[in-house]
């Protein structure tokens, strides 16, 4: 079988091979005209000289490439001038071949008219090779020349009758019209027409004449061109009346009952051919709507003889109506057979006419079947590969054999005229009939395998179906929809985008369970779009697709889960195969029963991407994600996990991720099953990396967020565990692994104090502060590379939280000795949201230590009274925070000496108060509520409240402040009130910030929940009365 058509040619490649075809066709013209007007005997020099211009242009043509025009005048342009410039060329050759192959009496007696009609084409086609401005184009100038110079020719070009020639058709005229014909003039005027046709006057002569004519006649009569056909029948009387040649008698009386019967024939009232005669009174027969209309104008006489009418009374005229019939039907027979003559004929011209003319009789049945009888149908299919004829004329018979010929479709099929339509489309050359051949030929189920065999021939059609014509649309989809019984046909249309047939295809299967996993199989190797997504999530199709779970063929299993596991990643198709009951269940007893390893492990990944692709409401809407959280399918997971081989445990463990995100009740399952946890924490020292990473991240799961931590194993299980949860952070290789074991250490219980001696025995801490450090850009040291997940900072910080917390003296103290504060702070300018709140709470931590560990000495420092400048002078070889020799550090004018110590952290010595109003800018949740906790921790003591807030307003701190009373969350605001109202108790602030103050907190006064509040605020300020309505 032929592979399909590649479909990456580009437009513009099909566009210019259409203009390159149309170039072709023009210059074949050019050289046909040239030849045919060379030949032409009657006034022969403005043929000649025609011909010769003519000739100068095909050379012209042959000489450029359409693609420079293109390019100049752009493709539309080019397109539409040389299809007009063909059109002309072929009008042009067609009225000479009327006249040069007929009869040479008749070209002399119409030369007036045929030279006319030269003329005016020579002008056309000089405008339209003038339109192509060919001299703009890079060329030679010989060329150049020749464009101007047929330009000059055929503009200034001249067809003359010459005055004998207009004599000789003016007597031919005068001598046809007249009833009875001198014998003597007739030798007279047959001598001078054949002077002028380089001809003998003999019998030959006219012998020759006379069967051109009579042929013509017949043809002038098969095209109802009466007119014409009494013309010739006139000139055929005239040549017999030479009496060279006899006349046979039977001939004038055919020519006299064939031509003159019409008049009888039309209604002298509309001037048409009547279809329904009735006769008046009187005797005369008119048609019958145009003599209704004619007495209800009032008239009351016949239109003939005007004799008034006694009766208006219509009596249908069966007799003439049969009469016309009978003369249609011998009409049209004469008019086949001369087109059949015509199709049969090697004259391109009379061929191109003959398909005209036979498009409209085989749009009859009767005649189409004679046409299929004839032996047309293979020259309708060689006419499509003709360029010089009318394609759509040969496609239009086509369609009407294929339509009313049912026994001729075969024929149609084997003379190749599927693959030649289905070439004609490809080219461009889309038309309904087209479609219709196929249409008509699908219909017949034995040929339904040669059309969807055709090379190109479906996806052809699929992208038809989209067609702005809704006729070519709606018979693509018709074609589309026959060809739909055999399966490799869908499957085809389907790797197309079209999946219509495909899903009605495959919900017909029912009990052809190896068709169904044939299809499943190739679907998943289809790319799919979100129209194919609509279509293929179809109820039926979902059902019978799942349905395929409970076959006992391995094969049909394994093709329905690799099916059912592409197509989940669509949301779509979640929801569908959720609503579906069956899907769940069968999907587990995949899991549950004896099955392939791999197929328990993709059918496990079927669930974990259901339970994910669902939003926490939706995860309780569905029964069957209900009962995957029961206590027997989570310890059927948790077993699985522990059995399995270590490539199966990963996609068990993913599952179990999944529904531990989702479910509490999960986590709570797998947090009470101790042999379960037992064998996660084992993974930990596992040489399995990828199990062990996977096994880490279900711990951390069932961890985040719940107030009893990380479920450790007992004793000494639990030290083996930390000690591998300290070792992953500290000497890992991998980032994701670092950052997995550092969010677990975070989640350890808080209360533990064998925790924390087994933290502080470890390099946790060392491992934490390189994390952090490296985040920096001014640290070297080993450093995550610059793609590195941020969640390793992240869930660093979160560690460090443990060795942060005020109750725990001994971690925090280690946290001092290592010198970790300033790339904390430096967090605040760098790190992400998460990370900029994790560090504010670690640092209000650290803050708040240093209060409760600095309050005795502030104590002792007032008892003694004694300020940190008197200390200075006293003891000036001391190394106080404030001295040059303590490092040029500013004095603290909060803790004074009592945090000068290296070891202890202080908010203002690290110099962290700016950075944390900064970060109030932050309206991520929860960022700006760290940072303002953090620094709330500068006025717990009350005998520094003044220096600690003159600390904030000298850092611009009320800006910051106010602009989360604007912006922030309501939990911001509650903070940011309460350190605004220090600020007013214990600083002054410009006025410029009190009526900015003043105006922001007006506005939140709309606000219900902390409407109290800011109303004692802007009480404080004097603004409100001490009686108003807002307390």
């Amino acid at each position: 079988m032929s592979s399909p058509m590649d479909f990456d040619v580009g437009i513009e490649d099909v566009g210019v091979a259409v203009l390159q075809e149309l170039w072709s066709r023009v210059t074949l013209q050019t050289a046909e005209l040239s030849k045919e007007t060379r030949d032409v005997v009657i006034e022969k020099d403005s043929f000649r000289e025609f011909s010769r211009s003519i000739s100068e242009l095909d050379v012209l043509l042959r000489a450029l490439s359409v693609g420079k025009i293109e390019a100049a005048r752009g493709s539309e342009f080019t397109k539409a001038a040389l299809e007009k410039l063909h059109d002309q060329l072929r009008k042009a050759r067609r009225i000479i071949k009327n006249y040069t192959s007929g009869s040479r009496f008749r070209f002399l007696l119409h030369s007036h008219s045929v030279l006319s009609q030269m003329q005016g084409l020579a002008k056309d086609i000089t405008s339209t090779v003038s339109s192509l401005q060919l001299t703009n184009l890079d060329m030679a100038l010989n060329l150049k020349s020749m464009n101007d110079e047929v330009i000059d020719k055929l503009n200034s070009m001249e067809f003359r009758v010459a005055v004998s020639t207009e004599m000789i058709a003016s007597e031919i005229e005068n001598s046809v019209s007249q009833s009875s014909r001198n014998r003597d003039n007739a030798v007279t005027l047959l001598e001078k027409i054949a002077e002028a046709v380089g001809a003998d006057a003999n019998a030959s002569l006219v012998q020759n004449e006379l069967a051109l004519l009579k042929q013509e006649k017949e043809e002038m009569e098969v095209q109802k061109k009466q007119a014409e056909a009494l013309q010739l029948s006139q000139l055929i009387q005239l040549l017999y009346s030479t009496e060279i040649v006899s006349s046979p008698r039977s001939e004038e009386i055919s020519t006299y009952h064939r031509l003159y019967p019409i008049g009888s024939f039309m209604c002298p009232l509309c001037n048409k051919m009547m279809v329904d005669p009735v006769a008046i009174i009187c005797g005369h027969s008119f048609e019958r709507n145009a003599i209704r209309e004619y007495f209800e104008s009032g008239k009351k006489d016949c239109p003939t003889c005007k004799e008034e009418l006694q009766s208006l009374e219509l009596t249908p005229n069966v007799n003439l109506r049969s009469s016309i019939e009978e003369w249609k039907k011998n009409d049209m027979d004469w008019r086949f057979q001369a087109a059949v003559s015509g199709i049969n004929s090697d004259d391109h011209l009379r061929k191109d006419e003959a398909l005209d003319d036979m498009q409209v009789l085989v749009a009859t049945p009767r005649y189409a079947v004679r046409a299929a009888k004839e032996g047309l149908i293979p020259k309708f299919v060689e006419s499509l590969k003709d360029a010089r004829l009318n394609t759509m004329a040969a496609v239009k018979c086509l369609y009407c054999l294929a339509k009313h010929c049912d026994d001729q479709k075969q024929e149609i099929v084997a003379a190749g005229a599927v693959r030649r339509i289905v070439k004609l489309i490809y080219n461009g050359e889309t038309e309904p009939n087209m479609l219709g051949i196929l249409l008509e030929l699908s219909k017949t189920e034995g040929l339904v395998e040669n059309i969807g065999s055709t090379k190109d021939c479906i996806p052809l059609l699929v992208s038809l179906v989209g067609n702005s014509n809704p006729d070519i649309a709606s018979k693509a989809r018709n074609v589309l929809r026959n060809l739909s019984s055999n399966t490799h046909f869908v499957v085809k249309m389907a790797e197309a985008g079209y999946f219509q047939s495909f899903v009605a295809r495959f919900n017909q299967a029912a009990g052809h369970q190896e068709t169904r996993a044939l299809m499943a199989a190739a679907l998943v190797n289809m790319q799919l779009k979100e129209n194919s997504i609509n279509d293929l999530k179809d109820k039926q199709f979902v059902h019978s697709l799942v349905h395929m779970l409970s076959s006992n063929s391995p094969a049909c299993k394994s093709a329905c889960v690799k099916c059912v596991k592409k197509l989940i990643q669509y949301p779509k198709m979640v929801k569908r195969f959720l609503s579906d009951p069956a899907t769940i269940p069968l999907v587990l007893n995949v899991i549950s029963f004896r099955s392939d390893p791999t197929l328990k492990q993709e059918a496990a990944e079927i669930l974990a991407l259901l339970v994910k692709a669902c939003q926490p409401p939706e995860f309780q809407m569905y029964q069957g994600l209900q009962e995957l959280q029961s206590e027997h399918n989570v310890g059927l997971f948790l077993q699985l996990v522990e059995k399995s081989d270590p490539q199966f445990k990963i996609q068990f463990l993913h599952l179990l991720i999944e529904l531990s995100n989702k479910s509490k009740t999960t986590q709570s399952l797998i947090r009470t099953n101790a042999d379960a946890i037992n064998h996660l924490f084992s993974c930990l020292d596992g040489n399995q990396p990828f199990v062990r990473r996977w096994a880490m991240k279900l711990i951390y799961c069932v961890s985040e967020g719940h107030p009893d931590g990380v479920p450790l194993p007992p004793s000494p299980v639990k030290e083996t565990a930390i000690n591998s949860l300290a070792s992953i952070l500290t000497c890992s290789p991998d980032f994701e692994e670092r950052s997995i074991a550092a969010g677990i250490i975070s989640q350890l219980p808080i209360d533990d104090i064998d925790i924390d001696e087994i933290l502080l025995r470890s390099e946790t801490l060392k491992a934490i502060h390189e994390v952090i450090c490296s985040s920096d850009e001014e640290f070297g040291g080993i450093g995550a590379p610059n793609n590195q997940d941020k969640s390793l900072l992240e869930n660093a910080l979160a560690a460090l939280l443990r060795f942060t917390e005020p109750s725990k003296p001994e971690l925090w103290k280690q946290v001092g000795q290592l010198e970790l504060y300033p790339s904390l702070v430096r967090v605040l300018s760098t790190g992400n949201s998460l990370a900029k709140q994790r560090t504010a709470i670690a640092l209000a931590h650290l803050s708040r230590s240093t209060n409760l560990s600095v309050s005795d000495s502030i104590r002792v420092r007032r008892e003694n009274s004694m300020s940190p400048f008197n200390m200075m002078n006293l003891f000036p070889n001391m190394p106080w925070c404030c001295s040059a020799s303590a490092g040029k550090e500013i004095s603290c004018p909060i803790h004074g000496v009592a945090c000068s110590q290296r070891h202890t952290f202080c908010l203002i010595k690290a110099d962290a108060v700016k950075p944390l109003l900064q970060t109030l800018s932050d309206t991520n949740s929860g960022v700006a509520e760290a940072a303002l906790m953090a620094l709330e921790t500068l006025l717990e003591d009350h005998s520094t409240l003044s220096h600690a807030t003159a600390a904030i307003v000298d850092s611009k701190g009320v800006e910051a402040i106010l602009q989360v009373l604007e912006k922030g969350s309501l939990p911001a605001k509650e903070k940011a009130l309460d350190l605004f109202q220090q600020i007013l108790n214990h600083s002054r602030i410009s006025q410029t910030l009190f009526q900015r103050s003043e105006g922001i907190l007006i506005q939140l006064l709309h606000d219900d929940a902390i409407r109290k509040k800011v109303a004692l605020v802007l009480k404080q300020m004097k603004v409100l009365p001490d009686q108003s309505s807002y307390f």
